[in-house]
């Protein structure tokens, strides 16, 4: 009896452990980066880049600070497509899933459209100012490099469509032409390497800030903050790098 006594408690307390280890491995799993407690701040445990890397987005653009842009470094936009898009809440912002997005073309090397997300207020900012809002289209090459366009917005007297068309559909499927979220000026812009701006805050990414700022209607910018009203990563150091403009 003692013998069995003492296995059936072997057996419990492998059992005890088991089911600690599995709830320890599913707490684990339930921590993850946001805004809030696990923010900014504490990024660094969810990317070790977000803490020790030197070429972090976004970051303040010093409008006199500028040089002239590398003709290497020119963009130019093919965004006009009528694709099928899938609009969702990813638990970070309101982002835009494209099926088969257009193109942009720096040095020779093509970048597809793959998704666009919107932020609250802009990350990037200009001469220490936000806009209102900012939508980041994010492209990738045949190679897995990434090259990001943001298109500024500010809160003005004239609502933007394709904005109204997201804030519609949001968990829906519908067809879109990208190109329509972009400025009539395309031409003029500002240039730097940068980072992803969220966990793990991969560098070596190409950024393009265009220039003209869009208006948006105050009820569509309330209406994007009530998803996500400060889902926006403080500015980072520019440290050796340049930002060029066009």
């Amino acid at each position: 009896m003692k013998t069995l006594f003492l296995a059936l408690s072997i057996v419990s307390l492998l059992v005890a452990d088991a089911y600690a280890s599995e709830a320890k491995h599913e707490a684990s799993h339930e921590v993850h980066w946001n805004y809030d407690a696990h923010g900014p701040a504490h990024w660094g445990e969810f990317g070790e880049t977000c803490q020790a890397g030197k070429a972090q987005s976004p970051i303040n653009i010093i409008t006199k600070e500028t040089r002239g842009i590398d003709q290497t470094d020119i963009l130019t936009l093919r965004e006009s497509v009528k694709t099928k898009a899938s609009i969702a809440d990813n638990g970070h912002a309101i982002q835009v899933n494209i099926d088969n997005g257009g193109k942009v073309n720096v040095d020779g090397v093509d970048y597809t459209l793959v998704q666009f997300h919107f932020h609250g207020l802009s990350e990037e900012q200009i001469n220490g100012k936000h806009s209102d809002l900012v939508a980041h289209m994010v492209h990738k090459s045949a190679f897995g490099s990434l090259l990001v366009i943001a298109v500024l917005f500010d809160e003005g007297k004239t609502s933007h469509p394709m904005v109204q068309t997201v804030i519609g559909n949001v968990g829906k499927t519908v067809e879109i032409n990208p190109a329509t979220l972009l400025p009539k000026d395309i031409e003029h812009y500002y240039h730097f390497m940068g980072s992803l701006t969220t966990p793990p805050c991969s560098e070596n990414v190409k950024w393009y800030v265009l220039k003209e700022v869009q208006s948006v209607s105050k009820e569509q910018v309330t209406a994007l903050r009530k998803f996500y009203d400060h889902n926006y990563r403080p500015v980072q150091p520019l440290n050796t790098r340049v930002v060029e403009s066009k």
